[in-house]
This record gives C-alpha cells, sequence and structure tokens, in this order.
C-alpha cells in the first residue's frame, strides 16, 4: 500500500520556497501531509454538496439546478415520459416530476418537481473558465448499484480531456476521462468547486461492451443555458435546435491550406441563395468562435436554439463579408424504421450516408447472419438506401439474395464488410 509519504516530495521545493527558509525534511513532510488533508476535506465537502442535488431518475440519473425543485437529464433518459417518481439524494425524499419540456437532438430534458421548495442544487458554472487537463467530477447511478437500496449516488474523479467535440448529436460536447457508465446518462460533470459544466449522456465504447474506456462526453453547460428558458416554455413538448440554412452545401473533406468552412455549391432559389451565401464562400467566424471545417461550423450552429440571431464572417474573393440571419429549424431525428424482413430498426446517419442499426430482432435474419446493433448499412443490392429501399426489400421472394454493405466500427478503425443475406421462407 502506498504510504501517505509518497505524495509529499514534489511539494517540498514549494514548501520551502513559500516559508522563506530551510526546513527540515520532517518539516516539509509534516506540511505537506497538511496541506494534502486539507484539499482532501475541501473535496470530500464539495462532493457531499453535489451529491444531495443528485436526482435517481429511471434507469438514469438527474441534477437539481434550481431550489424549486427544477431537475436536468439526458432525452434519453426521461424525456418520453410525460411523468416521474425521483429519488432527490439529499432530502431522502420521493418526489413526483413533470416533464416540461424536452430536446430530442441535443439528448436534453427538464423536469419539475411538485410541491418543492429549498432543494439542493447545484450552480452553473462558466464553460469559458474550462481549460482542458483540469479536474472535474461526475456523479451518478452506473448499472443501477444504489437505487434499490435507497443508497448514496456515485462519484469519480477525472479531466476535462477536450473541448468543442462533435459526436453524433453532441454537437459541441466536453470530453472527459472521468467514469461514465450505464445509469450515468444524465447525471452532472462538476468542477472541483462543485459548479455544473456538463450533463453526461454517451460514451464511446470496445468491442461492443457499454462500459467505461477513458472516453465520455458531457453537453456543456453554455448549450444548456441556450435551452433552458424553451425548456420551461415547451409545457411538456419539444424544443428544436437551429441548422445551416436550406440549399448550401459545404465542403466535408479536409483542405489543408483553408482554415474555414468552403462553401462547394448553393442551390439557385433557395434559403441560402436569399441570404447571400455564394460558391467558394469561406466561413472564418461564428459570432467571434473561430471556424476551422465544415464540422466545427455545424458544431457551433446545432449547439444554438432555432430562430437565434448569428453573425457568420466569410472570405469572399479577398474580403470579409458579414451575413446575419436568424437561425432555421433542425428537423428532429426521425423514430426507428422497422425492417420486418431483416429484423432491425434503422435510422438515417447524421452524415446521411446510410441507415444505423438501432436495435436487432435475437435471432431475427440479420442477428443471424451477423449484422450488429450501431453497424451502417451503406448499400443495399449495390445501391445507396433511398426513397423505395424498404419496399425492395419486401418484394423479395424466398431464396432471394442481398448483399448489404455494412461499415462498423472496430477498436482501432472503421471498416466495410459485405454481408450476403438469402431470404427465408416467410
Amino acid at each position: 500500500m502506498m504510504s501517505k509519504r509518497c505524495f509529499c516530495v514534489p511539494l517540498i521545493v514549494c514548501v520551502l520556497l513559500s516559508a522563506g527558509r530551510i526546513c527540515t525534511a520532517g518539516e516539509a513532510e509534516t506540511a505537506a501531509l497538511s496541506m494534502a488533508l486539507k484539499v482532501e476535506s475541501e473535496l470530500t465537502s464539495v462532493i457531499a454538496r453535489a451529491s444531495n442535488a443528485f436526482a435517481f431518475v429511471g434507469l438514469g440519473s438527474g441534477v437539481v439546478i434550481s431550489p424549486d425543485g427544477y431537475i436536468l437529464s439526458n432525452h434519453h433518459v426521461a424525456g418520453e415520459r410525460k411523468q416521474w417518481t425521483v429519488r432527490i439524494y439529499g432530502t431522502a425524499r420521493f418526489f413526483v416530476c413533470d416533464l416540461v419540456g424536452t430536446d430530442p437532438v441535443g439528448d436534453l430534458c427538464l423536469l419539475k418537481a411538485r410541491n418543492a421548495e429549498n432543494l439542493p442544487f447545484v450552480e452553473a458554472g462558466d464553460i469559458f473558465a474550462l481549460k482542458v487537463g483540469q479536474q472535474c467530477l461526475t456523479i451518478g447511478d452506473p448499472f443501477k448499484l444504489a437505487d434499490p437500496w435507497d443508497a448514496p449516488p456515485s462519484v469519480s474523479i477525472g479531466t476535462i480531456s477536450a473541448l468543442h467535440r462533435f459526436q453524433q448529436n453532441y454537437c459541441d460536447a466536453i470530453q472527459t476521462d472521468a467514469a461514465i457508465n450505464p445509469g450515468n446518462s444524465g447525471g452532472p460533470l462538476v468542477t472541483l468547486d462543485g459548479k455544473l459544466i456538463g450533463i453526461t449522456g454517451q460514451i464511446m465504447s470496445r468491442f461492443l461492451a457499454k462500459a467505461n474506456t477513458g472516453i465520455g462526453y458531457a453537453i456543456p453547460i453554455d448549450q444548456i443555458n441556450r435551452f433552458i428558458p424553451l425548456l420551461k416554455k415547451a409545457e411538456g413538448k419539444f424544443v428544436y435546435h437551429g441548422t445551416i440554412p436550406d440549399g448550401v452545401v459545404f465542403t466535408q473533406s479536409s483542405i489543408d491550406d483553408v482554415q474555414a468552412a468552403v462553401v462547394e455549391s448553393v442551390e439557385p432559389g433557395s434559403e441560402g441563395e436569399l441570404l447571400d451565401f455564394q460558391k467558394g464562400d469561406k466561413v472564418l467566424r461564428v459570432d467571434d468562435r473561430p471556424v476551422l471545417n465544415y464540422w466545427r461550423l455545424r458544431g457551433i450552429i446545432q449547439s444554438y436554439p432555432e430562430g437565434t440571431k448569428v453573425s457568420l464572417v466569410v472570405v469572399r474573393r479577398g474580403k470579409e463579408v458579414p451575413i446575419n440571419f436568424a437561425l432555421p429549424r433542425m428537423p428532429l431525428p426521425p423514430a426507428p424504421a422497422y425492417v420486418e424482413v431483416l429484423g432491425i430498426k434503422v435510422v438515417p446517419t447524421a452524415a446521411g450516408d446510410g441507415l444505423l442499426i438501432k436495435s436487432l430482432v435475437i435471432g431475427g435474419l440479420a442477428d443471424r447472419s451477423g449484422l450488429l446493433k450501431d453497424d451502417v448499412i451503406l448499400k443495399i443490392g449495390g445501391k445507396q438506401p433511398v426513397a423505395n429501399w424498404q419496399e425492395a426489400l419486401q418484394a423479395k421472394r424466398p431464396g432471394d439474395q442481398i448483399s448489404l454493405d455494412v461499415r462498423r466500427r472496430t477498436a482501432t478503425a472503421y471498416v466495410v464488410q459485405t454481408h450476403t443475406i438469402t431470404i427465408p421462407a416467410r
């Protein structure tokens, strides 16, 4: 076991310098140990306060953000039911909560506890003060280990690994290596002084194992703050994100010598043309936030609600030109379509390049043929899935064969595989 003395050595120099005199090694160790114990005491105090605001919500987590009972969680945790019974840890009580509003694209929802007052809550932090490498805390109920026993939530400490990550609809996310597992979704990501900086909700996994690998994502507090006023007014309904104006197509590949999002084409008569986007425009900034490529542009734009007024600065023929407009509505993601003949549910990918498998029927044709959840079907019978792909599949007769080109994420890369499936007798 590591001795308490082990951590004091790097601090001896600091102690000597701060004391302004030569100290013995023993004095330095004592000072270092005292300092470490003080830091530990302050940290456990912060954890206790933040844990008191934790809410056990369904199969996930949540956090109280105001003394009158507003609770944040993920849409995928609590956004599809109008009412929940929630345990708020610091009160040792259950509360009936109503769904106030939900955000399917941003994976955020807001609940309101009935007859609540003076509840423990967390205060919002400052996203612009965050730095990569600083420590943070996640609070949640991984694998629902605490909920059946009325136990406290779990706490994990880690670092801010990266900012502005683009991961599906988590378009401007905080990345952290603090442990996030199933059951953590909807829980708070907080600083070491107990300020809320994000809501955790997504992880990267290996070998299809839904467990922490050191890469987790949280919805950032600045995005949350933009949507809370809309969620409070939603009356239990959806709120919507902004998106890039219709008819503007950007170059999606990296261009080494262009640090901007480049307009590839503008459809005549489209909303984009009316706003004066032109082919060759290079978007440098959105509201003074730098844009280095198309994906960063999407990440910024999609982190705002619909109707938000933004100012883009583009370079056109060597001059900077402003384009000011209100963001149009981003459509909600479609509900998964059930493909009966294969036994799968699919949705279009965010990039529009295929069909993402959301679930499979165990023992169904796709399952027996080796397809997996989260595979992306790129081609069906050598063609991209288009308007009538499902009808074409249903028209296949027993004994017919169909090929599916499938992209799969492995531990190290994306691979494309072809699966040949024989339609069985019905």
